[in-house]
C-alpha cells in the first residue's frame, strides 16, 4: 500500500464521540491513518478539522424504531463508504455497526471492525416479540458482520457469547476489549469528601431500564429509615424514546424531595469528585459502561447490578457491590452499607481505582483497539503503514 491508509471512523453521536472515543481518534491519527469521522454534526465542524479529521454527516440518531428514520442512516453510511473509499472502517454501537456492515459487504470495503458496545434491549430481553425479532436479524447480522478481513469488538464476554451462540457472528471473528477506557489524569484519585450528608450520584440518561425508578425508590427508602445522604441525579430525558423517564416524573421526583435533579452535566471529573457512592442500577444490556469506569477512577465505592456489562465494573466487596436487577430493596441495602461505613467506602474506592490502573485506562484499551486493525493488514501492508506513520 504505497498511499496514506484512509480509515473511517462510524459513530451514533457528536457528543458521544467527544465523551467517549476522542482518545480512539487520536490514537488512529498517530498510527498515520487518513482518518475521516462520519456522525452526525461532523462536516465543517471546525474542532474535527483542527484535530485533522475529515468530517462526513450522518442524520441524528434519536433512539426507537422508526423505519424512515433507520434507513435515512443507513443510506447516509452507504453514501460515506462509498465517497471516501476506505482501506478500514471501525463502526460503534450495534446499530450503525449493523448498517455499516451490510453497506461494506456491498461496496466490498476490505476492512471492516465492530464494536458492539452493549447489545440494549435486543439480545437481552427474552419477550415474544423481541425472538421473533432476533430470529429474523441473525440472518442479516450473519451477513453485515462476515466476510474476509471482518472483527467484532464486545466489551463483555457475555454480550460474545450471545451473538456467538445464536450464530449472528463467528467466533473467530469476535474479540472482548472490555470498554472504552478511561483517562485516569482527566479522572484523578481524589480522597472522599467529609459532608455531613453524603452525595450517591446516579449518572446516565434517564431511561426506565437505566434503572432510575429504581435509584428514586431505593432513595425513598432510605429516607424513610432517616439514613443522611443526597440523592443526586445527573442527566436528561430521552425525548421521542417511550423507555424514558417523562419531565413530569423527574420534577414530581424532585419536588418530593426524593432527588437533587441536575440536567445533563458535562463536568463528570467535579461531580464525581463531589459524590461518595456512584450507583448505575441497570438492566438496559450495557456494554461497559463508562460512568462507573469514571467513578472507579475518582475512587468511588460502585453500587450496580449483576448484569452483563455492568457486572465487568465491580469485584464483589472489592470495589462495589453487585446487586439484583429491579430490586430497589435490594440497591437500598447496598448503598445503606457503605452509607453507615466511611471506612469501608474509602477502602473500596482504593481498590477501585487500582483496578482501573490495571485494565481499564484509555492507552490500554486503545492500544489492544489498535492491534486489531494491525492484524487486519497482510503484513507487506502493515510495513507501509509503519513507515506512514
Amino acid at each position: 500500500m504505497s498511499h496514506k491508509p484512509k480509515f473511517l471512523l462510524v459513530v451514533n453521536d457528536m457528543a458521544w464521540f467527544w465523551s467517549h472515543r476522542l482518545p480512539l481518534a487520536k490514537a488512529i491519527l498517530a498510527e498515520g491513518y487518513d482518518l475521516h469521522l462520519a456522525t452526525n454534526g461532523a462536516e465543517g465542524n471546525r474542532e474535527i478539522s483542527a484535530l485533522g479529521i475529515k468530517g462526513h454527516d450522518l442524520p441524528e440518531h434519536t433512539g426507537g424504531f422508526n423505519p424512515v428514520a433507520q434507513a435515512k442512516i443507513a443510506y447516509a453510511i452507504y453514501q460515506t463508504l462509498h465517497l471516501v473509499r476506505p482501506d478500514i472502517v471501525h463502526a460503534i454501537t450495534l446499530r450503525h455497526a449493523f448498517y455499516t456492515g451490510i453497506c461494506a459487504r456491498i461496496l466490498k470495503t476490505p476492512r471492516a471492525v465492530f464494536t458492539i458496545a452493549g447489545v440494549g434491549m435486543l439480545f437481552s430481553k427474552d419477550d415474544p416479540k423481541m425472538q421473533t425479532i432476533r430470529a429474523a436479524i441473525v440472518p442479516l447480522f450473519k451477513f453485515a458482520f462476515g466476510g474476509k478481513g471482518r472483527a467484532a469488538i464486545f466489551q463483555n464476554p457475555d454480550d460474545a457469547r450471545a451473538l456467538i451462540k445464536c450464530g449472528a457472528i463467528e467466533k473467530e471473528r469476535a474479540t472482548v476489549i472490555k470498554g472504552s477506557g478511561v483517562d485516569p489524569v482527566q479522572f484523578p484519585f481524589v480522597s472522599l469528601p467529609k459532608d455531613e450528608k453524603p452525595i450517591v450520584l446516579f449518572c446516565s440518561r434517564l431511561l426506565k431500564a437505566k434503572g432510575i425508578g429504581e435509584f428514586v425508590h431505593a432513595a425513598r427508602i432510605l429516607r424513610s429509615k432517616n439514613i443522611k445522604a443526597r440523592f443526586q441525579v445527573a442527566g436528561d430525558i430521552y425525548e421521542g424514546n417511550p423507555g424514558s423517564a417523562t419531565r413530569e416524573d423527574v420534577k414530581h421526583w424532585a419536588e418530593e424531595g426524593s432527588i437533587e435533579w441536575l440536567g445533563q452535566r458535562k463536568d463528570m471529573p467535579a461531580l464525581m469528585a463531589a459524590s461518595t457512592i456512584v450507583t448505575l442500577p441497570s438492566y438496559y444490556g450495557e456494554g461497559v459502561p463508562k460512568v462507573l469506569l469514571e467513578a472507579a477512577a475518582t475512587g468511588r465505592p460502585i453500587v450496580t447490578t449483576d448484569m452483563p456489562g455492568c457486572r465487568e465494573c465491580v469485584d464483589e466487596g472489592g470495589n462495589g457491590y453487585l446487586v439484583e436487577a429491579r430490586n430497589a430493596w435490594a440497591l437500598a441495602d447496598a448503598l445503606e452499607k457503605l452509607l453507615i461505613d466511611p471506612l469501608m467506602c474509602e477502602r473500596m474506592g482504593k481498590a477501585g481505582r487500582t483496578k482501573i490502573e490495571n485494565g481499564f485506562t484509555v492507552d490500554i484499551v486503545n492500544a489492544k483497539t489498535v492491534a486489531l486493525y494491525q492484524k487486519l493488514f497482510p503484513q507487506k501492508e502493515e510495513a507501509a503503514l509503519s513507515k506512514a506513520a
